[in-house]
Formats: structure tokens, C-alpha cells, sequence
């Protein structure tokens, strides 16, 4: 059986395995093949871990949303191009959602007489900045939601496979 660690600064990878009551001799069970030695190597980041190992951690511990950590903090491509995505409850998400969908609304015409030519002059950057801060807040919504969705399912809380099927239909 595995000690309690004691350590003050844990990393995300720790607390998320701590929160799951794991050893790691355990996670290393649950991982298959990611061994003890390597998640504590990763846990005090003696070694960075490969995006491998995060989906391996982000399923074992019911944490999908650590594949987002590691994108936008760890992964040099994910820190220049993914934002980083907190976990929220439903709720706040879909007002989140809603509040930034009517802030973006009265500006659609606005975004349609800008791009009608192809080109965005220099009378025009001022609005398409605060157009495209706009849609970087849907965008967010939208990723937050699909985070919530992947944690739900991870914790077996929602019918993914329905929610498959009735997606498939939409299309």
C-alpha cells in the first residue's frame, strides 16, 4: 500500500489521482501500461509527461478535462492555440453560452459588411477586434460545454450513447 504524500506544491496530475483516492500503484493498474515509477516521476516533475500519458491519467481519473491543462500549458503548440477551459456547472455554462451569443447578435451585420470584400481596412479593425473578442467568449462557451459533456460521461452521469445517436440525427 502506498504512503500519503505530504508534499505542499502538488501538480494537477497529483491532485487529480489524490482525488480519486489512487495510489499509484493503482493509476499504474488503471493505466495499463504507465508505470508507478513514471506517474511519480511525472508528479514531481522529474520528467514532462507525453500527451499519452495525459489521456491515459485524464480517463483513469475521470478528468477529461486534464488533456485541456496539458494543451494550454504544458504542449508548446496547445499554449500558442488553446485556451484553457474551466469546468463549470451546467448552469453557468448555458448562461455563459447565452450571454455571449446576444453579445455577438447586433453585431453579425457588422461582421458581414466587413468581410463582404475579403479585406479588413483600417477603418474597419477597431469593430472586427471586438467582433472576433466576441466570438473568443462563444468559443469558449461552446468548448466548456463539450468539457462538461466528456466529464459527465466520464463519470458515467449522462448517456453518451443516446447523445451520440440524437447528435448523428442532427446533422
Amino acid at each position: 500500500m502506498g504512503r500519503k504524500s505530504v508534499k505542499e506544491n502538488k501538480n494537477v496530475y497529483q491532485q487529480y489521482r489524490e482525488r480519486e483516492a489512487l495510489t499509484r500503484e493503482q493509476a499504474s493498474e488503471r493505466m495499463e501500461v504507465v508505470s508507478a515509477d513514471r506517474i511519480e516521476r511525472i508528479e514531481n516533475e522529474r520528467t514532462l509527461p507525453e500527451p499519452d500519458d495525459v489521456i491515459r491519467m485524464a480517463e483513469a481519473y475521470h478528468a477529461p478535462e486534464l488533456c485541456n491543462y496539458y494543451c494550454s500549458h504544458e504542449c508548446p503548440i496547445g499554449r500558442k492555440y488553446v485556451p484553457a477551459v474551466e469546468v463549470s456547472e451546467l448552469p453557468n455554462i448555458i448562461l455563459e453560452t447565452v450571454a455571449s451569443l446576444n453579445a455577438m447578435y447586433p453585431l453579425t451585420n457588422r461582421l458581414i459588411e466587413i468581410s463582404r470584400d475579403g479585406v479588413i481596412s483600417d477603418d474597419e479593425i477597431t469593430d472586427f477586434a471586438v467582433i472576433q473578442n466576441h466570438l473568443e467568449q462563444v468559443s469558449l462557451a461552446v468548448d466548456a460545454l463539450n468539457l462538461w459533456v466528456e466529464k459527465t460521461a466520464a463519470e458515467n452521469q449522462i448517456n453518451v450513447e443516446l447523445l451520440r445517436q440524437s447528435r448523428e440525427g442532427c446533422s
